[in-house]
């Protein structure tokens, strides 16, 4: 963990968190894409969780899940191949693909919430993936690791 710039991690993780979120907002209903985060949204809504203040907590959430994430991707960061935004191309990838396996695993094993992600029709796929390459690209785009911090 020494080598990860924490303090660069934080605000690229924000950052890179709130990117994703207001895409997603802001291109709702685009080419049939985005608006993912109303499915987030009616999971927390059926299970009766955080009642009438969803939309903060999904927030609040995502931009934590946003940071912790970004640990792994500032951790492996040196060993990434490419010039920083490609690392951060091929981290969301690589990130993409990673979702879909544990979505598919626990998912199978009768976990509600991934089970959902595997179910989802191609259009949400597509907005998953869309969205995991914003996050990503901006992470990168944003972090400095501490061998360029100097």
């Amino acid at each position: 963990m020494d080598r990860i710039n924490s303090g660069s991690l934080l605000i690229a993780g924000f950052i890179a968190g709130y990117v994703m979120y207001v895409i997603d907002l802001a291109l709702e209903g685009w080419f049939g894409l985005f608006g993912s985060y109303k499915i987030y949204k009616e999971w927390l809504v059926q299970e009766n969780l955080f009642k009438g203040y969803e939309d903060i907590a999904l927030f609040i959430g995502h931009q934590l899940n946003s940071i912790l994430f970004g640990f792994v991707f500032a951790y492996i960061y040196q060993y990434i191949p490419g010039f920083k935004l490609l690392k951060g191309v091929l981290f969301s990838i690589g990130w993409h693909i990673l979702v879909l396996i544990v979505a598919f695993i626990f998912g199978l094993g009768g976990a509600k919430w991934l089970s959902g992600i595997i179910n989802m029709d191609i259009n949400q796929h597509i907005t998953l993936f869309l969205l995991h390459l914003f996050w990503g690209t901006t992470l990168a785009f944003f972090y400095k690791p501490m061998e360029e911090k100097n």
